[in-house]
């Protein structure tokens, strides 16, 4: 099951249309003998060298926000621990509430995250007012007997957070360029058709069963792979947005578990 629901994230609209463009030529190609040799090399430069450049940049991208998510895990994991640990007289009240405070910051992240570009900037600024809350926290602990020591290092640990989520903004509004992005669309439509003389060229050469089939199974394989590996692309797009198997999630619920008191 697994195999076909990931398989469902790399076929939509686009690869049927492309595929009944291709067939669709290839038989006109095949009916009124239009055959030519076109060399397949020129498919790697236009098309599969910009798809695969792109997918290696996604991918970059995708791990880099995976990087970015771990520390802003570990970063709020220390200081939960400082707060939690080092005070002398802690009340337990504190340490609940400064886990309310850990868990609310995550949950404005994954909903900045997973939210529209177009829309995300107020979620933006509830992540930047619950770390506010968060370092005006840290102070009322000197109360509780934290050394004055401790509550910098909380700071340090914040301003970290900021930074590993300032990278995180970058991976989720900066992308492939659109120009790249429209030039791979564009002949991703364009070239199967333009092939279709050589794919008719190629039909030629079968004879009987082969004749019927396999005249139109190499122009459905060829468009096939090239509008999958362009899905892959914009599966990776953006790795926040809860589309595809390898999204990177925000798991609240682990976050809560990992804030032991």
């Amino acid at each position: 099951m697994r195999f076909f629901k990931d398989f469902y994230y790399i076929t939509n609209f686009k690869t049927f249309f492309v595929t009944f463009l291709s067939i669709c030529a290839t038989y006109i190609c095949i009916t009124y003998e239009i055959h030519a040799d076109l060399p397949l090399a020129l498919v790697s430069i236009a098309i599969i060298f910009p798809v695969v450049f792109a997918i290696n940049s996604a991918y970059a991208r995708r791990e880099q926000g995976l990087v970015s998510l771990a520390a802003c895990k570990g970063f709020m994991y220390g200081f939960y621990r400082i707060a939690v640990d080092h005070p002398k007289d802690l009340d337990p009240e504190k340490a609940l509430e400064c886990k309310k405070k850990i868990i609310d910051l995550f949950t404005s992240l994954k909903r900045f995250l997973e939210s529209d570009p177009e829309e995300s900037a107020s979620f933006a600024k509830e992540v930047y007012t619950n770390i506010k809350v968060l370092s005006l926290f840290s102070k009322t602990l000197l109360v509780q007997g934290l050394h004055g020591r401790s509550v910098s290092r909380m700071a340090v640990f914040l301003t970290r957070f900021s930074v590993a989520f300032e990278e995180m903004q970058m991976i989720f509004h900066y992308r492939t360029p659109i120009g790249l992005k429209a030039y791979g669309k564009i002949f991703l439509v364009v070239f199967p058709v333009l092939y279709a003389p050589s794919f008719a060229l190629l039909a030629s050469n079968f004879s009987g069963l082969a004749d019927e089939y396999f005249s139109y199974l190499i122009p459905t394989l060829y468009t096939i792979i090239l509008v999958s590996l362009d899905n892959i692309q914009t599966q990776l797009e953006n790795p926040f947005d809860q589309f595809g198997s390898d999204d990177i999630r925000v798991d609240v619920d682990k976050i809560d578990q990992m804030l032991i008191p």
